[in-house]
């Protein structure tokens, strides 16, 4: 996703190594005021670790939200599971079912008559 003030195009790093392979391969007929190979060449490699690290980041964040919705599924059908064994225990209209996160179906059917 870009960011505003991107303005790059997406094959940077690929132009680059281009860039450089034909500076190397020209070196004593270019020189480009206040930048060496050199230095481009470190700069080149600084951004590639950053590409890999963000990449990375990117890949074990996607991993760690697939977990998280599989926990939160699992702890979901679990609650649902607890608040129908209540139910089955104590009956759908008994006080305690409140006390499992529930509403009782006389409240209900009372904040159900309220509302009319």
């Amino acid at each position: 996703m870009k960011e505003t003030g991107e303005s790059f195009p997406r094959n940077t790093l690929r132009q680059a190594e281009l860039a450089l392979q034909g500076w190397q391969d020209l070196f004593k007929k270019l020189v480009v005021p206040n930048l060496s190979l050199e230095e481009f060449q470190k700069i080149i490699t600084e951004a590639t670790a950053q590409v890999d690290l963000a990449e990375r980041l990117k890949e074990e964040r996607s991993q760690a939200v697939k977990v998280r919705n599989e926990k939160l599924k699992d702890v979901w059908d679990l609650t649902k599971r607890i608040r129908n064994a209540a139910k089955a225990t104590f009956g759908d209209s008994s006080s305690e079912i409140e006390k499992f996160g529930g509403k009782s179906s006389r409240q209900r059917g009372r904040h159900f008559e309220e509302e009319e």
